[in-house]
């Protein structure tokens, strides 16, 4: 391998390197604004409600006995590719 085909490599090495870089900077970004989001009290709050926790002296209900809504009529108008579905 003569030296202008291991600078070619080094440097198509080199862009793949830079580019993984990048990414991983904007995963460390994004991951620092999910952080900063936690330290509000209302999403703190939010996060807790999904998985089902309760504040002091609240009271929760669980619900049973609920059927599912009946599923959604299909529409009238089969569109532009009825002819070829209906």
């Amino acid at each position: 391998m003569g030296p202008i085909n291991g600078y070619l490599q080094q440097r198509g090495e080199l862009g793949e390197q830079q580019s993984a870089l990048a990414s991983l900077e904007h995963d460390r970004e994004e991951l620092k604004r999910q952080l900063a989001a936690l330290e509000q009290p209302e999403v703190l709050e939010a996060r807790a409600r999904r998985l089902g926790l309760i504040m002091p002296g609240e009271k929760s209900f669980i619900i049973t006995g609920l059927e599912p809504p009946p599923p959604a009529p299909p529409p009238d108008d089969p569109g532009l590719l009825g002819w070829l579905f209906g």
